[in-house]
């Protein structure tokens, strides 16, 4: 019998991902949030535009009634938009959706009476699902408040919200272990298990808990991911890697709704997700039309059916010389945006 093909599929949401302000308390080097358009006055009024609650909970709404099983939330730092995370929690909870990743910086707050508070008003709306915090070189925030915020979310929620750390690689590789292991220090913890991209940091009592198969919502049981750093399409070593990447059909992040400040949404939560050419429409459209119109786009399809990799050989088989090989497959596709090889006209 011969090897089964993996193969594409029709993009086909699953998740609504929200990202309320761009607005953020950090300012990180590697961090290119609507910094990606040209037009210098258009990416000042998307990095001032505020998403309305009104209608992302319409929106919302419509997702639920439309097959959307889950629901994120980015940024710029969500937390900055509690009044807007609270109302899309509780209504959420009332939809019976799923909760996925709410990413943060953790650093945000001011004053530990802002920190409980806040931390409060997102657990008591009914949030239950995993907060990611973005801790690394690039963001460089203290490990004593990472490790307050750390606390407080377990302790407040009872353990009812996981903590996970994304943390990602410099530009050449390294893995920010000298301040995981910082955090893990603050936290009475240490680190238990590393596989890969995947490192775990374990508390004593997340030890005993896990010895007699209890979970009380004091111990600090940490997963984290570390992501290679991805180089904008014209930096210098964006081309250097001695191998292509591997297709994956956009299947690592899933099928996605990413609804940016300005309402705009696209099919993808990536780097290059401010990209007209992966930009469905405005949630004023409702979900059934952005589906319909991301899949007839060229680029979409391409991502999600095609594959990148069937891309660049044919790219290749044009005559097309590429700039080098690179390993990373989001960069590709950013690069295939800003070059306009995949015209959605």
């Amino acid at each position: 019998m011969g090897e089964l093909r993996r193969g594409g599929r029709p993009y086909d949401p699953r998740e609504v991902i929200f990202a309320p302000t761009a607005r953020c308390n950090l300012s990180c080097a590697h961090c290119r949030a609507y910094r990606n358009n040209a037009n210098a006055a258009r990416s000042a009024a998307r990095s001032t535009a505020r998403l309305p609650t009104s209608a992302a909970l319409a929106f919302l709404e419509d997702c639920a009634a439309n097959g959307i099983e889950r629901v994120g939330f980015s940024g710029g730092e969500p937390f900055l938009e509690i009044d807007f995370l609270e109302a899309i929690i509780v209504r959420a909870v009332e939809l019976d959706l799923m909760f996925d990743r709410l990413m943060t910086n953790g650093d945000w707050w001011g004053s530990e009476g802002e920190l409980t508070e806040t931390l409060g008003q997102v657990i008591d709306a009914g949030f239950d699902g995993t907060v990611g915090i973005s801790f690394d070189d690039w963001h460089a925030q203290d490990p004593k408040r990472l490790a307050r915020f750390t606390r407080a979310t377990r302790e407040l929620s009872s353990g009812s919200v996981a903590v996970e750390i994304v943390a990602v690689r410099d530009r050449a590789g390294k893995m920010p272990i000298d301040r995981i292991s910082a955090l893990a220090r603050e936290l009475g913890a240490r680190i238990v298990s590393e596989c890969g991209d995947l490192i775990v940091i374990r508390d004593e009592t997340a030890d005993r808990n896990a010895s007699r198969g209890a979970e009380d919502g004091t111990g600090i049981d940490i997963p984290l991911l570390f992501l290679p750093y991805s180089p904008g399409p014209n930096e210098a070593d964006a081309w250097a890697a001695d191998r292509w990447f591997d297709d994956d059909w956009c299947e690592g992040p899933g099928h996605v709704l990413f609804v940016h400040p300005d309402g705009n949404v696209a099919v993808c939560c990536g780097f290059a997700n401010e990209r007209p050419e992966l930009i469905a429409g405005n949630i004023s459209v409702g979900i059934a039309a952005l589906v319909e119109r991301a899949r007839a786009m060229p680029h979409v399809r391409a991502c999600y059916e095609r594959g990148l990799g069937a891309v660049r050989k044919e790219l290749e088989s044009r005559g097309i010389t590429l700039p080098g090989k690179t390993a990373d497959i989001c960069q590709f596709c950013d690069w295939l945006c800003e070059r306009g090889f995949l015209s959605n006209k």
